[in-house]
């Protein structure tokens, strides 16, 4: 996992050092420092701590990220990128049956919405949200608005080829999807809400909600189920 500095607008810079020894020393204790973080909250994780893990100095730190805050947001923020790119890379098919891609991309978010680093890492960041909001933002953006733009892009060409019906924009309609297939399964999950739960049966409903709302003619009827 490279780490990164988040610039006030969004943007990453690459904190990757010039050697390898130093690369891979940077990158264990990033790993080093979002474990932490993860398990023990900002609060509680010192510098201190972290060092006699992992060795290296306080200069070091503030050098490649200005302090404890500049090293969360690198842990963080490369995390984020870490957990989303298998659904950048997503090769949704264009044509055939499009519940089928609606499944493989809503099961695709979905397996990485729940992962145990996933649902740690949203609870640290609903914690610390008001400490830092920027962050928060960059968290939502990697987590909902990312897959939402891989979707939006399936669905304007499926709206060209008139599968699905033009009325609203398709990046709308992809955060709609996205909230449908996700929502309820990560508050469930988050909250540890007791009994079984059909995620499959839940993600099968979701794609029929959207395709009876959005698809065009008979292809509204060709949902799949579980």
């Amino acid at each position: 996992m490279v780490p990164y500095r988040t610039n006030l607008d969004g943007s990453m810079d690459s904190l990757e050092p010039r050697t390898p020894k130093g690369a891979a020393r940077l990158e264990a204790l990033t790993n080093t420092a979002l474990d932490m973080f993860l398990d023990q909250g900002y609060e509680a994780v010192s510098l201190d701590d972290l060092i006699t893990r992992v060795g290296g100095s306080r200069r070091n730190i503030y050098r490649h990220f200005g302090g404890k805050e500049g090293l969360f947001i690198a842990a963080v923020t490369s995390l984020c990128e870490e957990l989303t790119a298998p659904i950048k890379s997503l090769n949704l098919p264009l044509s055939g049956n499009p519940a089928e891609a609606l499944l493989l991309f809503g099961k695709a978010v979905l397996d990485r919405v729940l992962l145990p680093r996933t649902l740690d890492m949203t609870r640290l960041m609903i914690a610390e949200a008001t400490r830092f909001p920027d962050l928060a933002q960059t968290l939502w953006r990697f987590g909902h608005e990312q897959p939402a733009l891989v979707l939006a892009d399936w669905i304007a060409q499926q709206q060209e080829k008139g599968v699905l019906c033009k009325r609203q924009p398709a990046l709308l309609l992809a955060r709609q999807f996205v909230d449908l297939a996700v929502a309820d399964a990560q508050f469930r999950t988050l909250v540890g809400t007791p009994g079984a739960f059909n995620h499959d049966k839940t993600l099968s409903a979701a794609v029929e909600t959207f395709l009876r709302g959005q698809a065009v003619g008979s292809t509204a009827s060709g949902v799949l189920r579980p």
